[in-house]
């Protein structure tokens, strides 16, 4: 249905923009560029056709650093990762501000898995704007996650502390920052802390799977191996249900410490044991 709804919405982001860009051609040019986008919006968002329609509008507008981010995006999203950056680069360049270099800094930490580039990148954005957001999260945030699939985890939990106090200075508690402090706490063996967190973030998002399968392995590291496994069980129930991340790009790429059908399958032989 995500999918669905992010074909049908395309044609009409497009179309939203290209008013301003237009304002340097004259009418025949407006006219080809208004028909290429139209017959664009009869091909799939994740085929070549797409990709040369791009391609023949960008010969009359170069500049347009939204054309360039929107040849990248569908090639992110199916995982032809060197090739996307190769225009987001490009939109980058082009950019009066740092909204593709943030939306870049996203993609190397969640996408690529770059997560030494996308610190960096994230660094220099928050030199610039400490309260940045993008993706619906702090710059903070996605530094939390670089620090955490680096196993920097004091620095992990100093940037994902920073997201939180970002969140309750405007009333808005996020289960996903929860989540992943409570993860944090988890690898280092603070487990009860882990609980804690891990029940933060349920508490917002009731049956989220994946805070219950880490809630069931630190109940399982404090032995208490009947409690650990009936929540495990109602855990891969949810998970079966739908209830995992529901992040927009979840749907196109795994999250950190994210579960999975093999995280369970492998799982089981523990609490079968």
């Amino acid at each position: 249905m995500k999918i669905l709804l992010v074909l049908i919405l395309f044609p009409a982001l497009l179309f939203s923009q290209i008013g301003n860009m237009m304002k340097g051609l004259d009418d025949t040019q407006k006219k080809i560029v208004l028909n290429l986008i139209k017959e664009d919006a009869k091909v799939a968002l994740f085929s070549v056709q797409h990709q040369l329609y791009l391609d023949s509008i960008l010969i009359f507008l170069p500049k347009e650093a939204f054309l360039w981010q929107q040849k990248a995006m569908p090639l992110f999203k199916q995982r032809k990762y060197e090739l996307g950056m190769t225009y987001l680069d490009k939109a980058v360049e082009l950019d009066t501000t740092n909204h593709y270099r943030e939306y870049r800094a996203f993609i190397k930490c969640i996408f690529q898995k770059s997560y030494l580039e996308a610190l960096h990148e994230f660094e220099e954005l928050s030199k610039v704007n400490q309260d940045g957001v993008v993706m619906d999260h702090t710059y903070s945030f996605w530094m939390a996650l670089c620090c955490l699939q680096l196993n920097k985890f004091g620095l992990s939990k100093q940037y994902m502390e920073k997201g939180v106090a970002f969140g309750k200075k405007h009333n808005i508690v996020n289960p996903y920052e929860m989540f992943y402090l409570g993860i944090i706490e988890y690898e280092t063996g603070n487990y009860s802390k882990a609980i804690e967190y891990l029940n933060a973030s349920l508490l917002h998002y009731k049956n989220f799977a994946d805070a219950k399968y880490y809630k069931a392995l630190a109940l399982a590291k404090m032995n208490k191996q009947e409690e650990a496994e009936k929540l495990f069980r109602e855990s891969e129930k949810n998970f079966k249900e739908g209830y995992s991340f529901n992040e927009g790009n979840s749907l196109y790429e795994m999250f950190p410490y994210q579960v999975s059908e093999v995280t369970y399958k492998y799982t089981e032989a523990f609490f079968s044991k």
